[in-house]
Formats: structure tokens, C-alpha cells, sequence
């Protein structure tokens, strides 16, 4: 009941405030569990992500979002997975027992809000969902967000944003907790190339952005993280 009356008014104040709309919704199943993975640029993502979700949907947050007594009782009360980044693996599993239960799972597969307003590196923290799980993932973009509250603003001003819904990626289930590295890269790669297929050009990494995540070094040391 509670979550129907917070999605009910999220979606008016985003309506109201940041003139949002939506694409790609008929991309969503109705039911069964899911993963839909989005570019992260403002703590408005979550909700305004999750308010175009046509079903019962629920979000990874940082444990640090609930630092106060309110915040703490919103996020119990609309069932968001808190993220303990001492913790990740208890994250994940929670994460694991939700999707077996038919849960549908907001994750920001950056980890972090960009800064720049262009997409991060993706970390293997995605991946490791999709193929232990193997549930459709569904690649998600949201624009306009970064302009209307980007990190270090004090307060969201009005904007104009969107949010698009790609069509499902399938992966092939993993079972074991150790899934090979490889496997790992190559499903991070493709569930951020959709997202960055949907973004517009100024919201795209750079060319020399993207080889640097790529590398080696890159894939031995920061995708483990996540």
C-alpha cells in the first residue's frame, strides 16, 4: 500500500517539477524476476527510474542514503536493498534472494554518480547479478537529471527528463558464487554498451574513456570493485 502511494506521488511531483516522460515501458515484463541496470548521474535516479516501472519494484542504495530518520523509514518502507560497501557480498546476496523470490531490482551498475554527466566504468557487481541469477536484464538510461541535481547541489532545480527502457539482455545462468573472470567482462561490457546506446552523444564516454576502462590493468583492479 505504501509503495503504491509513494510511486503515486512521485510520479506527480515528476510531472510537475521535471516534466518527465517515459519510452520503451512496453519493453518491461509484467511479471517474473528482473534486473533493470541504469546510467547513474543524481540521487533523483531511483525513484524517477523506478516511477515508470509498470509493477512492484525495488533499488540498491548506498547505506549512506539513510542517514537520517526519515530516509531510513522511506527506503524500509518502499523495500530497497542497502549497500554496506564493507559488506558488498551481503549486497549481493540479498540482492540473489530477492530475484529467486520474482523481484524486479533497480541497480546503477557505475556504483557512483557521475560527475562529468557522461557515463562512468561499470562495475562487475551488475555482471555477477545477471549471470548468477539469470534473469532478463534490462538496459535503462536516464537524461536531464544531471542538470536538474547533480552531485554537490544542495537542491533539485525544475528540468525537463527522461527515462528509456531498452529491450531484455539474456545471459546464461552461472551457478557456483565464482564466475569467471572473462564471463564477468564480457557481460559488463554488453549491459553498458546498451545503456550507452540509448544515452544521447553528449552523455557517451570518450573514445580514450572507454579504452582506458578496457585495459588490462583496468579489469584486474577496478571492475573487481562492485
Amino acid at each position: 500500500m505504501f509503495f503504491r502511494f509513494a510511486k503515486a506521488l512521485l510520479y506527480i511531483a515528476g510531472k510537475l517539477v521535471f516534466r518527465i516522460s517515459f519510452e520503451g515501458v512496453e519493453n518491461i515484463p509484467l511479471d517474473g524476476s528482473l534486473l533493470i541496470a541504469s546510467n547513474h548521474a543524481s540521487h533523483l535516479d531511483p525513484p524517477l527510474v523506478g516511477i515508470g516501472v509498470p509493477r512492484h519494484v525495488t533499488f540498491v542504495a548506498k547505506q549512506e542514503l539513510a542517514g537520517s530518520r526519515f530516509l531510513r523509514w522511506f527506503l524500509r518502507n518502499v523495500d530497497a536493498i542497502l549497500i554496506d560497501r564493507s559488506r558488498g557480498r551481503g549486497a549481493l546476496e540479498q540482492s540473489l534472494e530477492r530475484l529467486e523470490g520474482g523481484a524486479a531490482i533497480i541497480m546503477f551498475p557505475e556504483g557512483t554518480r557521475t560527475h562529468t554527466g557522461r557515463l562512468n566504468r561499470g562495475r562487475r557487481g551488475a555482471a555477477v547479478l545477471a549471470l548468477r541469477s539469470g534473469v532478463p536484464v534490462i538496459p535503462a538510461c536516464i537524461i536531464g537529471t544531471h542538470e536538474c541535481f547533480p552531485p554537490g547541489a544542495k537542491v533539485p532545480k525544475p528540468g525537463k527528463v527522461m527515462v528509456k527502457y531498452g529491450q531484455a539482455l539474456r545471459f546464461d545462468r552461472i551457478s557456483g558464487t565464482d564466475v569467471p573472470a572473462d564471463l564477468l567482462d564480457s557481460a559488463l561490457r554488453e549491459i553498458m554498451e546498451a545503456i550507452e546506446h540509448l544515452l544521447p552523444e553528449r552523455m557517451r564516454p570518450q573514445p580514450e574513456e572507454k579504452a582506458r576502462w578496457h585495459s588490462p590493468e583496468a579489469n584486474a583492479n577496478g571492475a573487481n570493485n562492485g
